[in-house]
């Protein structure tokens, strides 16, 4: 049997091999067939030296590569594991650091250096280290992934929340910790609960604003029917006019519950601004060390403004002046005419306008401050003392937009801070113009009344019969409809009527108005309403109506509106 080959990538073999036939090589002489053959193995064995030092030289080559490649990963994997969002530790099992990335050294403020290779515990909250002592334990304990939230203390920082996950490896020696930041997560749900309670908290305030203007609407009429029956310039006659303007003030703040409530487009209407500007100052000033200087022009333009909203501006700004001066001081409140150059103002064409400036004497805005003041929940005030949540500023700028003006601040730290208020101006209508008296022309006619609060249903029909006007009330609008047809065979049909928007449990005006028109398609109708941001109030011809009034509502305005809807020449008043 021929011997067997043996194998050439055994080392050894290799070796007895070639030293076996160096032996042969160097015995006796050789003939020429032998050197022939001699050559010829030489020949081979050194093409077999030349490929294995390829091989060697290719292996060669690939190990560098896979070096590099290893190299490459390692890098990649170290500024992932830097880099990274979230916080990554490598704990042993009593807690000390191995290991940390880039991301938790920033979230504690310290230096990478400073923890590792020392206890991670001294980092924890003391109330919350039971809590980290209880989920090591956990993490140790088992194979699975364990987690728990905790505070973090922070470099020259609050204490910061945090969710620890981790799982064991290196035969349970040590674990992987995985830590979140969860401050947005937190301010995410306590941004959640306050728009909730916000939205609680406006339906609520719209439902007391409705009843509460109910009410008012009561006290103003039946003051101003008290009014009409007192001798003018007595004790009584001033102390009804004193009722009266303090009910005004009421009304104004139900307006507040309701633009809370509901928001929406501003009703506006042209006004005269000089003593809206002192009514609406005098009671975010009252019982405080501040006083309040007026400069307005003699002359000072009118515009078209809601009331209601303008006025909770302007007593926001008030308010704000007269907490930034604790110990008191003076509020500086000018408004002046001015006209507005193209790119003059941001945000606001060229044009007319009315400037109203409010100044204070305070401790001023720093500048890395200014320019959030009317971000949404932003606030310079500690939540949970005097403290607001961040939107006065918001819903004041929101209203002056929304009037087509703008609103404009400037602080300086030690000096004061300067809010500029832009309106719209209504040049034909101001301070200085002459207004003529009201008249008092007695009325006549017939009016159906639909309400369904009594107290509101029997001031608001002596206040018409107090008019002059003939006056039939229904409390629920299937009884309205049923009044207009009677009155409609009878051939005295009603000159207006005068129907509330709501009737809580039964037909209310938009629904009864629908009713109406088949009967009468030309029938003058006047929708009346606490809610004033309800789409029928904002756009009452859309819906049937001529016209919409407000609740609370004075005499005079009842008056004017009748007359007007009626086509009659309007009473004149001075505008408040």
């Amino acid at each position: 049997m021929p011997p067997q080959p043996i194998p050439t990538n055994d080392p050894a073999a290799l070796r007895r091999r070639a030293e076996a036939r160096l032996g042969n090589q160097q015995q006796g002489p050789r003939s020429k067939a032998g050197e022939e053959k001699s050559a010829a193995d030489a020949a081979r064995q050194l093409h077999e030296l030349e490929v294995h030092q390829i091989e060697l030289e290719m292996q060669n080559e690939e190990l560098a590569a896979a070096r590099e490649k290893l190299e490459a990963l390692l890098e990649q994997y170290t500024d992932l594991f830097d880099f990274a969002p979230v916080g990554y530790l490598t704990l042993d099992s009593a807690g000390a650091v191995r290991e940390a990335n880039l991301a938790v050294a920033s979230l504690l403020g310290v230096a990478r250096s400073t923890f590792v290779s020392r206890p991670f515990t001294p980092h924890i909250f003391p109330a919350d280290r039971p809590v980290f002592d209880a989920f090591l334990q956990r993490v140790f304990g088992g194979q699975s992934r364990e987690e728990c939230e905790l505070r973090l203390l922070t470099e020259g920082k609050l204490p910061v929340e945090v969710r620890l996950e981790a799982i064991v490896f290196e035969s349970g020696q040590a674990c992987r910790v995985s830590v979140a930041d969860l401050t947005a997560r937190k301010r995410a749900e306590a941004d959640r609960l306050i728009l909730n309670t916000l939205e609680s908290t406006r339906i609520l305030a719209g439902g007391i604003a409705h009843d509460f203007n109910n009410l008012l609407t009561v006290i103003l009429l039946n003051l101003e029917l008290a009014q009409r029956l007192t001798p003018p310039g007595g004790e009584l006659a001033l102390c009804l006019a004193e009722a009266q303007q303090s009910s005004l003030l009421a009304s104004s703040l139900t307006a507040q519950l309701v633009t809370f409530a509901q928001g929406g487009d501003p009703i506006r209407k042209p006004m005269v601004l000089a003593e809206f500007l002192r009514e609406s100052v005098r009671p975010a000033l009252s019982g405080s060390a501040v006083r309040c200087e007026f400069s307005l022009a003699e002359d000072l333009w009118g515009a078209e403004v809601d009331a209601a909203q303008l006025g909770q501006v302007l007593r926001n700004l008030i308010l704000n002046a007269r907490e930034a001066m604790p110990q008191g001081g003076v509020v500086f409140v000018r408004a002046e005419n001015v006209v507005l150059r193209a790119q003059e103002q941001a945000s606001l064409p060229a044009g007319e306008y009315v400037r109203v400036t409010i100044a204070d004497q305070g401790a001023g805005i720093k500048p890395d401050v200014l320019p959030k003041i009317f971000d949404p929940y932003f606030s310079t005030k500690q939540r949970g003392e005097q403290k607001g949540m961040g939107l006065g500023l918001t819903i004041c700028h929101a209203v002056v937009q929304k009037h087509g003006g703008a609103l404009a601040v400037k602080s300086e730290v030690g000096i004061g801070t300067t809010f500029q208020l832009y309106l719209p101006a209504l040049r034909m209508l101001s301070a200085a113009a002459k207004v003529p008296a009201p008249r008092s022309v007695p009325l006549s006619g017939r009016v159906l009344v639909l309400e369904d609060d009594e107290a509101v249903r029997k001031t608001v029909g002596l206040a018409l019969w107090g008019l002059g006007y003939a006056v039939e009330l229904t409390e629920e609008g299937h009884r309205t409809v049923e009044a207009c047809r009677k009155a409609q065979g009878l051939g005295r049909p009603f000159d207006v009527v005068l129907l509330d928007l709501t009737v809580p449990g039964g037909m209310g005006g938009a629904e009864t108005l629908q009713k109406l028109l088949p009967l009468d398609p030309t029938v003058k109708a006047i929708v009346m309403s606490g809610h004033l941001h309800h789409p029928v109030m904002l756009e009452p011809e859309r819906h049937g109506f001529k016209v919409a009034l407000a609740k609370p509502f004075e005499f005079e305005a009842l008056r004017e509106l009748l007359s007007r809807v009626r086509g009659e020449p309007p009473a004149s008043k001075p505008t408040p």
